[in-house]
Parts: C-alpha cells; structure tokens; sequence
C-alpha cells in the first residue's frame, strides 16, 4: 500500500517533545513553517538529505547485509563499546538496550546533560510535577524560568493559552518571564510582564523570590517587582512553573531545579503550584522512561556480566566503537567522540561526518510508525506511519544486528 496516498491531513508531529497533533501533514501542506517552525526545521532536515541513499561501509556504497554484518562483526571485537545518540522512538530504545545487554555497552543520550538536571534535583529531594492538560485547564499565572522556552518549543504557549480553560477564566490567566528578555512565540491576547533580575544570576533570583514567598525577605530588600509577584503567586490558585533544562546550561543547573521545586513545595502550604520541566527533544525523554522501565535505572547505564548499572559520567573517549543511533533531528555529536570508530543507525541526512558504516533508518512517525514520549511525561502517543519512503524502523535494524552478534562472542 502506498502509505502517502492514505496519510491523514495531520500527523504526530515528532519534531519536538510535545508531539502536536493538529499540525498539516508537511506531504499535503504547504503551511507547516506558519503553523511551528521547530517541526518545518525538522521535516527539512530529513527532507534534504533523503535520496535514496543505501547502507554504506568506508563511504562505498554496499547492500543492507553486508553493512549489518559488518557492524555485528565490528561490535564482537569492541572492548569498550559505547550505544549514544538515542535519537528515536520506544520501539529503537527497546532494542538499543537488547543489544547494549548482549555487547556489554555503555548506553547513553546525547542530551543527558540536559535531562540530568531535572534528575538530579528529583533524585535529591522529589518534586510537584503536572500535566499539559491540568496545566491548560487551571493555571491562572505562569511563571517562566530562564531562557525562551518558545525556541525549542515553539507551540507550548499555544497549547497552555489558546484552548479555553475548564476551571479559570481566560481573561484572569498571566504569563511572567524571570530570566527571559522576550518569548519568540507569544500567543496573541495574553498579557506578559517581564521581571527584572536586578543584577542577580538566574540561581539568586529564583533563590530572593523563595525567600519573598516565605516571608524571610523585605520588600524593600528584594529587586523590584519581586515582592509583588511572591504576593501574586501566593494569592493564585493554580499556579505553574516552567522552565526548559536544556536552557539551564551553566554549572550547577540541577540545584537551580531543586531551589525551584522548594518553592513550589512552599508554595503549597497555602495554594496550589505544579512544575512543567520540558523536555523530550530528540527522544530524551522517551529514551530514559524506556531505560526506567525496562531496567529500573535512568540513563546513562553501563551493562556488563549480564548485569546493569547506572553510570553517570560515561567518557566517549573510553570507547573504542560508538553506536550513534538518530532517527530524530536535533542531536548534536559530541566532540569527544569524534576519532572514535563510529556505526551509525541514522535517518538520511542525520548520519555524523566521518561514520565508518552508515545504515538508514525511518523516522518515527514519518516513515514508520512508532512510540514517543511526551514533554510532561505521562502520556506515550502512537505516531502512525505517514510516508512511502522505503527505510527500515531502527528498531528493526538493531534487532538484526543483534541477531548477527548472537552468531558469535561479544569479545
């Protein structure tokens, strides 16, 4: 079946951790950069560098078996492999663990420097946590925590402002920035104030706000304007806060989560407060709820002697193979892998410069169907097949290279 011919006008789209979908089908519509920029970007990235192109080994063209078997013979002689990347969907990250599991591989994500700071603070002292929906039906002020989060999210405002609200009237709704100067991708209609800092970095800001909502602060000891919004945020009903970790990108980002979800939990004492931590860009998020489930440990893992331990400082410069698996864009290949003999399992175009053996993948969602998982974390959405392009799912690739390997020793 000609699987572009019956694709529905609109899709999940996989191109940011929100997995909109009410977005057009990029194949029957030409209103997709209007619609979010983030998932134009994505579909021309995939677009650009989607010729046909076959498996490749040392740059020759070869068939699909010859480079599966040449990455199966390639990962029974490594000592220190390592699987990154991770860029895809449920179904790849299943099958990156199997083979992780059976090469003694170290597994990790590309972005887990980012998700490691929402981790970190969870791990250390818990935290209040919501949804894309409680949050659309109830937050009356939402508080926006450091860069414009509207970058790698284009559509986040859009999905928390524009549906109408079920329990808070929409005219009563504000949008504050603390850290931000502007939102690239504001809703119409919604009114938005910008804090001031007053001089202090982001950690002393959100740190002087705790102490105002505390009451362990003077007004006229705190920056302008902070006084004012502690009142506010104490006197809302519902109240949000957000902020993206891959923004929070400086030394000690994680305790900056924690000082943040100490608020919320004083917060609570008299209202009612909830976090949104976005993530999910390039499949980080699905890679680690993979990774929780399947092995009770969040990412980066080590396996070895049949067993798994979660290692969370891996060195790629201790590999002597790197896996790079990307079916989705946006990872970016760490420089401290590069020398590194290199497998790639990627979407055409995705593949990092200088990959020994290259073998095209789909993109989930595009050109095959499969899992990911949302931004906030409770919802795993179904992103049905849309194109014709004839690339097998990762999952699919890995399973096979797994089979090879299971022909012969792993070291």
């Amino acid at each position: 079946m000609n699987a572009s011919a019956t694709a529905p006008d609109r899709f999940v789209c996989p191109f940011c951790g929100l997995l909109c979908d009410d977005l057009p089908f990029p194949g029957t519509s030409a209103h997709l950069q209007a619609a979010c920029p983030k998932a134009a970007e994505g579909w021309s990235a995939i677009r650009a560098g989607y010729a046909g192109e076959g498996a490749r080994v040392d740059g020759a063209a070869v068939d699909m078996e010859v480079a599966l078997r040449a990455a199966a013979d390639a990962l029974a002689r490594a000592r220190r492999p390592l699987i990154g990347g991770l860029g895809g969907d449920v179904q790849m990250m299943r099958a990156a663990l199997a083979l992780a599991d059976r090469c003694g591989a170290r597994i990790v994500h590309a972005h887990q420097a980012a998700a490691q700071r929402n981790l970190f603070a969870l791990q250390g002292r818990g935290g209040v946590a919501t949804t894309l929906a409680e949050a659309r039906n109830r937050a009356d002020l939402v508080v926006v925590v450091g860069g414009d989060v509207t970058r790698r999210f284009p559509r986040l405002l859009e999905r928390l402002f524009v549906p109408a609200p079920v329990f808070v009237e929409a005219a009563a709704r504000r949008l504050v920035l603390l850290g931000a100067d502007r939102l690239e991708h504001a809703p119409a209609g919604v009114p938005v104030e910008r804090i001031d800092c007053g001089g202090l970095d982001l950690f002393d800001a959100v740190a002087t706000l705790r102490a105002c909502c505390d009451g362990r602060l003077a007004e006229r000891a705190a920056p302008a304007g902070f006084a004012s919004l502690a009142e506010r945020m104490k006197s809302s009903r519902y109240g949000l806060l957000l902020w993206a970790a891959g923004d929070l990108d400086f030394p000690g980002a994680d305790l900056l989560v924690e000082e943040l979800q100490q608020l919320l939990l004083g917060l609570n004492r008299e209202t009612r407060w909830a976090a949104l931590p976005l993530a999910g860009s390039a499949g980080d998020l699905t890679a680690n709820a993979v990774a929780a489930w399947q092995t009770g440990f969040a990412l980066p893992l080590a396996f070895a002697g049949g067993e798994v331990a979660y290692d969370p400082f891996p060195d790629y410069r201790d590999a002597d193979l790197l896996l790079w698996l990307a079916v989705l864009p946006g990872l970016t290949f760490p420089e401290a892998a590069r020398g590194v003999p290199t497998i790639a399992v990627a979407a055409p175009g995705l593949e990092p410069e200088g990959a020994r053996i290259v073998m095209p993948a789909a993109v989930p969602g595009v050109h095959a169907a499969g899992h990911l998982v949302r931004s906030d974390g409770v919802v795993t959405l179904y992103a049905p097949r849309q194109d014709a392009a004839p690339l097998p799912a990762a999952a699919q690739v890995l399973t096979r290279i797994l089979a090879a390997v299971e022909t012969q020793p792993c070291r």
